[in-house]
């Protein structure tokens, strides 16, 4: 508990610095429309970042707040598998320092959410395992009810399981009447998403397909050395004990559950974070291990150290282009410079004139602080924000952020540069020193175009 409470301060402290991520922003938009799903994901997330209103530590509060129940519930499972007041803080440590889930604790995005409820599953069966009691199956399935209302990737989780207790055992639990109870829910609550994603022909399957074509990270060859860049490269040894340590106990499903999921994942491409929730199993087996180990607190010190220099917003703005996290923590580049690219929009727009954006950042900056400046909505083709609809064909001059010459110039007849975007403090991101188009001379109606603007990545 001391170990989640600790960092629980230090990333609300830290939550209010720089400012919004995109994907926060394209929450805050699509949320305020509420429905039972999106392209690229279910509604939880996207509802509760749309009344969060403007505070940042409200909207991450959340994030925060399932870290630390993450780095609780790990020290459950270390409790579970026999580990001792120090094997838990070991196992409750190795969740805290892990990097990408730093990340996810700091930001208001789904992964952190998934990744504990994989952790909530994997505390039940490990319990169950131990004492048997089946409404411990029940709560897999309630579990497993919430967690397909913010991701999908629960129910890889729940087939690797399966195949483990399949090959390993106990074999028995497949035919615990509460189980099939606990899976009916989960089903049940997945029913009105997937009744979406149905009507809207299946488009988190295409974003799928589009996540492993795109082959971020390296990829699928760097999808093994990333699970040890993610869980820390200095204490990525206690979850490879973890893994031998399993092998030889009551919990070997695990084992075949990890196997499982790092075939899939590469087979169809996955990210590298999706195995995070596949972790704490192996930590709480391997701290029993690694409190043994003189060293285990210098390494647990690096890590932590590495965490928060790389990957938390722990220096000034100003001087953030100079230090490693500009140059390594994509995300922390990605929540500078909305205010400042919004202020550049406001600089060109006139009355009536139509905002498009290439990419729902953007336009999320846009609904955030257009407001002070009298702008109106953006549009954009990108995941949710295309199916909130198009503008009117009235043939006004449109500004467009985040698109090239070559992209604009088939629809439109005159397109000149108007401004571009600046952060203010010299952070490369996806938006800095991108123009800022006006173009004019419609060539063809909105209803014509606005399919073709349509974009899932």
């Amino acid at each position: 508990m001391t170990v989640g409470i600790a960092a629980g301060v230090v990333l609300t402290a830290l939550s209010a610095r720089y400012g919004y991520h995109r994907d926060e922003l394209y929450f805050r938009v699509i949320g305020a429309h509420p429905a039972w799903g999106y392209p690229d994901q279910p509604p939880l997330v996207p509802l509760y970042a749309a009344v969060a209103g403007g505070s940042l530590m409200l909207l991450r509060l959340p994030a925060t707040l399932a870290f630390m129940a993450g780095v609780v519930l790990t020290a459950l499972i270390a409790r579970e598998m026999g580990g001792g007041r120090r094997a838990q803080t070991v196992a409750a440590l190795a969740w805290a320092v892990t990097p990408a889930l730093a990340v996810g604790g700091h930001l208001m995005q789904p992964t952190i959410f998934d990744i504990v409820a994989w952790t909530a599953v994997t505390f039940l069966v490990t319990r169950w395992v131990r004492v048997r009691d089946d409404r411990l199956l029940l709560g897999v399935g309630l579990v497993a009810a919430v967690a397909l209302q913010i991701k999908f990737l629960i129910v890889f989780f729940l087939a690797a399981l399966a195949v483990g207790v399949l090959l390993a055992g106990p074999r028995e639990l497949l035919r615990r009447p509460l189980l099939y109870a606990g899976a009916a829910v989960a089903v049940l609550a997945a029913l009105p998403g997937l009744w979406w994603q149905a009507r809207h022909g299946w488009p988190q399957l295409e974003m799928g397909r589009v996540i492993a074509a795109k082959g971020t990270d390296g990829g699928r060859p760097g999808f093994l050395p990333w699970q040890v860049i993610d869980t820390g490269v200095f204490t990525a040894p206690i979850w490879i004990a973890g893994l031998v340590r399993l092998w030889h106990g009551p919990w070997r499903l695990f084992v075949w559950a990890y196997a499982a999921l790092l075939v899939v994942f590469l087979i169809t491409g996955g990210k590298h974070y999706y195995m995070m929730g596949a972790y704490p199993a192996l930590w709480a087996a391997g701290a029993q291990v690694a409190e043994r180990w003189r060293l285990r607190w210098v390494m647990f010190g690096v890590v932590a150290l590495t965490t928060v220099g790389l990957l938390l917003p722990v220096y000034p703005l100003r001087t953030l282009h100079a230090t490693p996290e500009a140059a390594i923590g994509y995300d922390a580049r990605e929540t500078v410079g909305w205010p400042e690219l919004t202020a550049a929009v406001a600089k060109v727009y006139r009355p009536g004139y139509v905002i498009l954006a290439g990419d729902y950042g953007v336009a999320g900056a846009i609904d955030r602080y257009g407001a002070a400046y009298g702008l109106p909505k953006a549009y954009s083709g990108h995941n949710g924000m295309w199916y909130l609809g198009r503008p009117a064909d009235d043939g006004a001059p449109v500004i467009v952020v985040r698109a090239s010459r070559d992209q604009l110039t088939p629809y439109w007849s005159d397109v000149q540069v108007a401004g571009r975007v600046d952060d203010g403090v010299g952070i490369h991101n996806e938006e800095q020193g991108r123009p800022i188009w006006i173009c004019r001379g419609q060539r063809v109606s909105w209803d014509r175009l606005w399919p073709r603007l349509k974009t899932l990545a």
